[in-house]
């Protein structure tokens, strides 16, 4: 259900959120316990501390198994603490002036002086006193069952040294409590004030060992090695996490199709922009539960017309589309998916080839300033193509008679275009001939593009298909970053309401590796556009040695340490030994040795992050059983 920016303003909360999660069968509040429909449960108030705790003493009092626990913080005024500390040194004074017990005078004296101290460390070091209140929420399916957890927590508490007990009567504020804060709290009306504690005390008192990562709008990842949470979003943005590109290393079975399926299930809920590229076809459930659709690029669902020119290029000021500039790019592009397509081809013929499709536009009527905004029908096609160079290279077509006025050695690179144009006319023409007939996917939330199919193709072909839908991608970025951007710099939307665009790659050794630097230069250019229209690129290998080459010192490995370099985000599972050395000059100076040595017996879900900027975590992946289901990963 979605509301307009009035609606949610005047009603300040989310209904159909409210809906979801109330109490379902209703809720009643009696004297000492809270009965719901589905159960019942009672919330257990911690009202006496020890009065000597040692480091990290909160962390028995958190770690109760099935409780939920909250800690309440506020803050007391130093007028009003100190006040409280000068009634109770006068009490203590008066005490172990005037006891005649010999134990009671010891407690008294120790009692003053610790007042003492901490009154001369609120005066003259700043000291604090903290407001606090410790609840533990019990519930179970009976009353009984609550009764008994209760009394198990109690006598765990007092063992401990500490004493709880259940408010009569206030049971539906503690209740309350645990969405409101303690100024909420104060409220209230039994107006319960918590158990002061110096700062120093409860400071200590919290594991603050563990490492953890908390984006205000991540989702739930998994948990770090100390305890931690990961809340992870890609598309987090600060003065150290400027961009939103990311890869993902692991060897079958260590889990790293699983985390790729729950960045996508986590970005997809989150409302941003899908593409998928699909090598094995795994993506296909996850995409359907999700609501997106997926596209065969073998041609059965369609096919993308090569010869379309799509918008690559906008003014960074106006974010217009620069037609002319986009029509270069897309010559460009044509030209190199002819040189996939042929690519013992000479740079003279390669020239011959960009000359010839140039004019091949300017025969087709197709204007420079205007040259994306042309109706799908109205680009001409790789047949007429193929007929254009025909009627160039023969003076009669229909005799195959050579044109004499054309120098031979033009005849020949004519010849070898129109081989090789004839060749994927002849043989692929419901992949390269024809107009577009996919589908628009402009608006299209969540898309894959199934290439279990493709792979089965020539090398040639699959190269020339993958960098046909690359460019698809880039127009589809674009044409939504533009939007975005305008609505982000006029302030209608902030940041986190921008609608993002993600592209991810699996099994990206496919399109990323030594011998295909040109995918390398094309997807490296993305990495380094995209953030500035609120996209992002994550690929993903099994092995870091399927996409570096074997030569560390080859200008080829220099290209593709540079796409890791670009990538905020390296999540490193389990690689073999064999790939350390490789790690260690394409992650040079990110990890350190000891994770290094740890990455070959990583286990199954344990995964190394290494934020630029932020320094390593490691965590591992978690996912729910609903979620597995869902994945249907390897068995």
């Amino acid at each position: 259900m979605l509301f307009n920016k009035k609606e949610v303003n005047k009603v300040e909360y989310n209904p159909s959120l409210v809906n979801k999660i109330q109490a379902q069968g209703g809720v009643k509040f009696d004297e000492r316990i809270i009965q719901k429909g589905d159960g019942f449960e009672t919330v257990v108030h911690l009202y006496d501390y020890k009065p000597q705790v040692h480091p990290f003493w909160l962390i028995q009092l958190t770690s109760m198994k099935n409780i939920i626990t909250t800690i309440d913080i506020g803050t007391e005024k130093k007028r009003t603490a100190l006040k409280q500390i000068n009634k109770s040194l006068v009490e203590q004074k008066n005490r172990y002036r005037e006891e005649t017990n010999e134990v009671n005078i010891i407690e008294a004296q120790s009692t003053y002086h610790n007042l003492h101290s901490l009154a001369d460390r609120i005066t003259n070091s700043g000291e604090v006193i903290k407001l606090v209140h410790i609840r533990y929420y019990i519930s179970a399916k009976t009353r009984n069952d609550v009764e008994l957890r209760v009394k198990e927590l109690i006598d765990d508490l007092e063992n401990m040294g500490y004493r709880a007990t259940i408010c009569l009567n206030e049971q539906e504020y503690e209740w309350q409590s645990l969405f409101n804060g303690y100024m909420e709290q104060l409220k209230f009306k039994n107006k319960r004030t918590g158990k002061a504690i110096p700062s120093t005390s409860l400071g200590g008192g919290y594991f603050f060992h563990f490492t953890q990562l908390n984006d205000p709008t991540g989702v739930f990842l998994g948990t770090t090695s100390t305890g931690g949470n990961i809340l992870f979003d890609l598309f987090t943005k600060t003065s150290k996490r400027k961009s939103y590109n990311g890869v993902v290393v692991g060897v079958m079975g260590s889990g790293k199709s699983t985390l790729l399926k729950k960045l996508v299930s986590d970005n997809g809920i989150q409302g941003q922009t899908l593409r998928i590229i699909d090598i094995v076809g795994e993506f296909k459930d996850l995409v359907r539960a999700l609501g997106g659709r997926t596209v065969s690029l073998d041609g059965t669902d369609g096919m993308i017309n090569p010869l379309q020119i799509l918008a690559t290029i906008v003014n960074d000021v106006t974010y217009e589309v620069n037609h002319e500039q986009s029509y270069t790019v897309h010559l460009s592009k044509v030209s190199t998916m002819y040189k996939f397509l042929n690519p013992s081809c000479t740079n003279e013929e390669q020239r011959e080839f960009d000359k010839i499709l140039d004019e091949f536009y300017v025969y087709s009527n197709i204007e420079k300033h205007r040259a994306c905004d042309y109706e799908v029908t109205q680009y001409p096609t790789m047949s007429m193509f193929l007929n254009y160079i025909k009627s160039t290279l023969y003076s009669d077509v229909e005799s195959e008679t050579l044109n004499d006025r054309i120098s031979i050695s033009r005849r020949e690179r004519l010849d070898s275009i129109l081989l090789n144009i004839e060749s994927i006319v002849r043989d692929y023409p419901r992949l390269f001939d024809g107009y577009s007939t996919v589908k628009d996917i402009t608006n299209e939330p969540i898309v894959s593009f199934d290439l279990r199919n493709l792979t089965q193709f020539d090398n040639r072909i699959f190269n020339a298909q993958i960098f046909n839908i690359l460019s698809l991608l880039w127009n589809n970025s674009l044409v939504q970053g533009r939007k975005q951007k305008d609505l982000f710099d006029r302030k209608v939307q902030t940041f986190d309401e921008c609608k993002k665009f993600l592209i991810l790659i699996d099994e990206a050794h496919r399109i990323i590796n030594s011998n295909n630097v040109t995918a390398v230069e094309y997807l490296t250019s993305f990495q380094r556009e995209a953030r500035k229209y609120f996209g992002g690129l994550v690929f993903a290998t099994q092995s870091i040695r399927d996409v570096a080459p074997a030569n560390l010192n080859s200008e080829m490995f220099e290209k593709i340490k540079t796409m890791f370099d670009l990538t905020q985000y390296k999540f490193i599972m389990q690689q073999d030994n064999n790939a350390i050395e490789i790690l260690q000059s394409v992650f040079s100076g990110q990890l350190s040795e000891s994770e290094l040595t740890s990455i070959p017996k990583l286990e199954q879900g344990q995964c190394i992050l290494s934020i630029n900027g932020l320094g390593n975590i490691s965590f591992n992946v978690e996912v729910s059983s609903e979620e597995l289901d869902l994945f249907k990963g390897g068995a």
